[in-house]
């Protein structure tokens, strides 16, 4: 079975390439699934600080609505980090709704003991505080970045930021922002660290994989 699976960005998109890039990260991960992408409007720094958080949700919450009633997703995936809206999906649609800070936090469980957090906030993320607990050893915020945009530019201080991660004792780092995904980052980090690097768009997709045959076969079995 194939299932198409909404995709929101939060962060303000005009190229439909740069839109549908975690979509495309998605549909390479797990082949039965489709995408299709809509991103919120008038944020282009995207989501930084816990005011711009707030400004985000109701807009995640109209468009995931709209996702279902226009496109008849199966799932939806907010690509954020924070999971901005994630619950209130949840419980309003009443399909499989995945945030990449949760995914990426359990993933990073599953493959290691010593979980190093990289992001782009002052403090980690909430999801990656309530999975992680005392499993989370340390958190890094690489100095030269205030939002997404600056990840690209950044490579170096992020390698090292992940380094003193490793330092610190992390036998896997999860990546805390989806920006990470959109640089193509986990892979170039494992290479320069040694260590597993969790890329939280592909832990997203793998997480909404298990939701929708969880979800679906369900159904199937209680007919």
């Amino acid at each position: 079975m194939r299932w198409l699976v909404g995709v929101i960005r939060v962060i303000t998109l005009e190229d439909p390439v740069a839109l549908g890039r975690h979509g495309e990260i998605i549909e390479r991960t797990v082949s039965q699934v489709k995408t299709v992408s809509r991103c919120i409007e008038d944020q282009p720094r995207g989501i930084y600080d816990e005011e711009s958080e707030r400004v985000a949700i109701p807009k995640i919450l109209r468009l995931g609505h709209e996702l279902v009633e226009r496109y008849r997703v199966h799932g939806i995936v907010v690509s954020c980090a924070g999971d901005p809206g994630v619950d209130e999906l949840r419980s309003e649609l009443g399909i499989p709704v995945v945030g990449a800070g949760r995914a990426a936090a359990a993933l990073a469980l599953s493959v290691g003991e010593r979980v190093g957090v990289l992001g782009i906030t002052d403090e980690p993320p909430k999801p990656f505080e309530r999975v992680l607990r005392d499993r989370l050893v340390a958190y890094e915020k690489p100095r030269c970045i205030g939002t997404t945009l600056d990840i690209e530019r950044c490579v170096d201080e992020v390698v090292e930021s992940a380094r003193r991660l490793t330092s610190s004792g992390a036998d896997v780092i999860a990546l805390a922002c989806t920006g990470f995904s959109t640089a193509g980052l986990a892979p170039v980090i494992e290479e320069r660290t040694g260590v597993k690097v969790v890329d939280p768009v592909v832990a997203e997709a793998v997480v909404m994989y298990w939701e929708l045959v969880r979800h679906y076969s369900q159904r199937v079995v209680l007919r």
